[in-house]
């Protein structure tokens, strides 16, 4: 910004004054406000320049334009549509909305998904990932690792294998390993990168349980019942992925229920069963790798339940938060590392930086090429989705997204509708930049927060009245 001529109408002003003036003082900025409460105050917005034509294919005619030339400061500015809270608050907290509504539609019914799922047999898993080697642990009413059978013990490094500290949630050391040179740092690497290869094997194996139940083959056992999911990905502070994810039993299609031989304890059968058995070799490591031997499976119950019951909207609250939860502060990185150069220099833990350097090390390996382990070093080698789902759970992320847009276009009522005829449509557009002048993001922030106020209160409100006593679970 160019600096104020001496005695000119903001001379004195300080930087942030001058910032706010000058986007208010903007022409287009009733309108730019607009757009960007439409956007939902999005703090990293995506800029574009082109046109969308629909033209009449019979006569040529051209029915509709809609140019950036016609759009605040010439340009399309849409949301960038960031699932991070570090990223853009108001658009992680959207994709949460999203996620819970993907989530609960599976376990209460409702966006195309029949009420009768609430009779299904439904349970909420936490599969885990395997050891590395021991860690310090964060406990209150006991040591890291006490010293009874340890003392005295030493690692092959000569370094003991207790630790009498009491350390906090925060405590920096908190999943680093005992030794740094026990631990299994190209295996802990290898586990996350393979977690996807994991998964499909599970979800493979889910059958093995009741096709032996029923003395079917697998293929019967599929055309009889299915096992519908959605799970999330998290990371624990030693920089291991594990998930938790909805599994429910279906009929052979969904809206179907399953036959009454589909217990709930044949589904905490058959995850146990399936879980167990899957494994993946890698090549150039000594271990098979496998989840974890701590598999917590609980079932999920139809509306209120007690203080330690999982009820329907609390899973899918619980869910919807680990998918725009933060990177782990010191373990993972919200940005792709570019060079081995920069990873001295990331705000990490050392056991975080020792697990992107094996990243970056294994990606140079020929064998590894296809996990393109560089450039997933900032997620410690993770290449997955942070939340997936099976085709048959509910509804999708698409659907959601087109709901609320053509809720949006039927409150605006400013788009044209073409159904008479047989239209053509042309669209071209061009990425001309992101993000807001420093004037603009404050009055981005400040939509962001007037938005959620709404919601907070609208909330309040819906909470009100369905717990009039002030019992709000």
């Amino acid at each position: 910004m160019p600096t104020p001529a001496p005695g000119g109408p903001d001379a004195g002003l300080s930087f942030t004054d001058r910032e706010i003036l000058s986007t208010a003082t903007h022409p287009d900025f009733r309108a730019w406000l607009a757009r960007i409460r439409r956007i939902g105050g999005c703090q990293h917005p995506v800029h574009l320049v082109g046109h969308t034509l629909t033209v009449d294919a019979a006569t040529g005619r051209l029915v509709h334009a809609f140019t950036s030339a016609e759009q605040p400061h010439g340009r399309l500015t849409i949301a960038c549509g960031n699932r991070r809270q570090s990223r853009c608050e108001p658009c992680a907290r959207l994709h949460q909305g999203d996620t819970y509504q993907l989530v609960v539609s599976g376990l209460a019914g409702g966006k195309g998904v029949p009420d009768t799922v609430r009779a299904h047999p439904r349970v909420f898993v936490t599969f885990t990932a395997p050891s590395f080697g021991p860690v310090h642990r964060h406990t209150t009413d006991e040591p890291c690792r006490p010293s009874r059978g340890r003392r005295g013990l030493v690692c092959t490094h000569g370094r003991p294998l207790w630790c009498l500290d009491r350390h906090a949630s925060g405590d920096p050391l908190t999943g680093s390993p005992i030794c740094g040179d026990c631990y299994d740092y190209p295996a802990a690497v290898l586990w996350n990168a393979h977690t996807r290869d994991l998964w499909q094997r599970l979800h493979r194996n889910l059958y093995e349980a009741p096709a032996a139940n029923r003395g079917i083959s697998r293929t019967a056992a599929r055309n009889a019942v299915r096992v519908a999911y959605a799970k999330v990905a998290e990371y624990q502070r030693r920089g291991s992925v594990h998930f938790h994810a909805v599994m429910r039993f279906d009929g052979p299609t969904l809206g179907i229920p399953p036959p009454a031989w589909a217990t709930l304890a044949l589904l905490v059968q058959t995850i146990r069963t399936a879980t167990r058995r899957v494994h993946v070799a890698v090549p150039g490591l000594d271990a098979i790798l496998r989840f974890g031997a701590q598999l917590e499976i609980r079932p999920i119950l139809p509306g209120h339940g007690g203080d330690d019951d999982l009820t329907e909207r609390a899973v899918a609250s619980y869910i919807a938060k680990y998918v725009t939860k933060p990177d782990v502060a010191g373990i993972t990185v919200d940005r792709p590392i570019r060079d081995a150069i920069t990873i001295s220099a990331l705000p990490v833990t050392e056991h975080a930086r020792t697990l992107i350097r094996t990243c970056w090390t294994l990606g140079g390996r020929p064998e590894y090429k296809s996990l393109n382990l560089r450039r997933w070093s900032h997620q410690l080698g993770y290449r997955g989705h942070i939340a997936t789902k099976s085709r048959a759970y509910s509804t999708t992320y698409t659907a959601l997204r087109a709901a609320r847009e053509q809720h949006r276009r039927d409150q605006d009522d400013q788009e044209e509708t073409h159904d008479d005829i047989d239209a053509i449509t042309d669209k071209h557009w061009t990425y001309a930049g992101t993000g807001h002048t420093a004037g603009q993001a404050m009055f981005a922030d400040a939509i962001a927060d007037d938005l959620q106020a709404a919601r907070d209160a609208a909330h309040d409100a819906r909470m009100s009245v369905d717990h009039p006593s002030g019992d709000m679970q």
